[in-house]
């Protein structure tokens, strides 16, 4: 296919990263345009390529089968997606994409292959789940119901569930969790059936207020709490200011909501600047972990949510003795569990220290954000913040996975449902 106007431009752009090894900025302009051009296949190739280079060989696979098949297909005198005979080549791509969570480029081509075969519900169910992962869940809602009446099983009717859910169509979520009981046969889907009804209701509770925050929807989904709502885009640069406002909010809602701390421990070297900071704050001892059955009652702190990732099979279990904290939360990366306790929600939230970062340096950041908080125990703001949580929080207390290990004796999977 010929490169003209445009798509000269953006392609040649596009190269020019990937011969630069910058993969990500190639990858998102090329999504970009794949978006407004999907039958594109210089684009489809190129975007393989790239998908190739950052090891996501399969979707890489996929999506060069789908260029090489439009090539064969206009070549032999027909329209790029005038046969129903490329649905398949269009699932595989989107089915793939949706695996890496390219979940905008996933769901064109995936309206493209259900409108070629709109007889096929698993089509349809991807379609649903790619719209649901956007928060287009009004669109997804029709999908998943034409679905789940020809699959009847458990995925399809708990993702309509969701979507009910996050759209708070709390009638239609009870009927539909009512109904889901029947598909669920594992303990895995029991568990799961369990977790929503609860969501259900924290969700009920809210059910007067007309607007949710961030704040709710953390505690609604996963019985968490929120320090802070986080930070706008193009906001999200951290500085010792709002880590000391942050930490001393911390201080305050433990304080408020009577949650004994006796040490102040850290997992991995990253964290262990923040642990120092609020163990010095909070004039409590500071540790690294020591392990499931440490004995003091402990604050895990972790600078970042997503460092649980790996590690987290070592402290999966709740226990009356940890609170596992976490610096910040990104919107929309998923993690094999909830921290308690975090301080803020942000795609991007960059600690004042690296691994580069010598000892001293550390010393000193922590000194000069000490010193800040000490400055800012009395700030009225940071008062009200803290007054704020703990009124927010304190009549929760029976839903929120804080401290109730026999109510909840496993973290809800975070999942990046909390709508923006």
């Amino acid at each position: 296919m010929a490169e003209t106007g445009a798509q000269t431009e953006q392609l040649v752009k596009a190269r020019q990263l990937l011969e630069e090894s910058k993969l990500e900025e190639a990858g998102l302009i090329l999504k970009n345009y794949l978006l407004n051009a999907t039958a594109d296949t210089d684009a489809l190739k190129l975007f393989a390529t790239v998908l190739d280079e950052a090891g996501r060989a399969e979707a890489s696979l996929h999506i060069r089968a789908l260029a090489e098949t439009i090539d064969s297909t206009v070549s032999s005198g027909m329209l790029p997606y005038a046969d129903a005979n490329m649905s398949p080549h269009l699932f595989h791509a989107g089915f793939a994409l949706t695996d890496i969570r390219q979940f905008e480029l996933a769901a064109k081509f995936l309206d493209q292959a259900l409108k070629l075969t709109p007889d096929e519900p698993v089509i349809r169910y991807e379609l649903a789940f790619a719209l649901m992962s956007l928060n287009r869940f009004d669109e997804a809602v029709p999908h998943f119901q034409e679905a789940a009446g020809e699959l009847n099983d458990f995925d399809t009717n708990l993702n309509l569930g969701v979507c009910y859910l996050l759209t708070r169509k709390l009638k239609a979520a009870r009927d539909c969790f009512d109904q889901l009981a029947k598909y669920a046969t594992g303990e895995d889907e029991r568990k799961e059936l369990s977790h929503r009804k609860t969501v259900l209701k924290r969700l009920e509770e809210l059910s007067s207020r007309q607007t949710l925050t961030a704040r709710d929807w953390l505690y609604t989904l996963y019985g968490a709490l929120l320090l802070h709502p986080g930070y706008k885009s193009g906001e999200s640069k951290e500085d010792f200011k709002s880590i000391a406002s942050t930490v001393l909010v911390l201080r305050g809602v433990l304080e408020g909501l009577r949650l004994e701390v006796e040490v102040i421990e850290y997992y991995n070297p990253m964290s262990k600047p923040l642990a120092r900071l609020i163990s010095e704050l909070m004039e409590l001892p500071l540790d690294s972990y020591k392990g499931p059955d440490r004995p003091d009652r402990a604050l895990l702190v972790m600078a970042w949510a997503t460092d649980v990732i790996g590690p987290h099979q070592a402290f999966i279990e709740t226990s009356e003795r940890r609170t596992l904290f976490a610096y910040g939360l990104p919107w929309r990366e998923p993690l094999p569990l909830v921290p308690e306790i975090i301080g803020c929600l942000s795609d991007e939230c960059p600690m004042p220290w690296d691994e580069t970062t010598r000892s001293t340096s550390i010393d000193s950041i922590v000194t000069e954000i000490l010193e800040k908080a000490r400055h800012l125990e009395s700030d009225p703001d940071i008062l009200k913040q803290t007054h704020e949580a703990v009124e927010y929080y304190h009549l929760k207390r029976e839903r929120l996975i804080l401290g109730n290990p026999e109510v909840f004796p496993e973290r809800p999977e975070y999942t990046a449902e909390i709508p923006k």
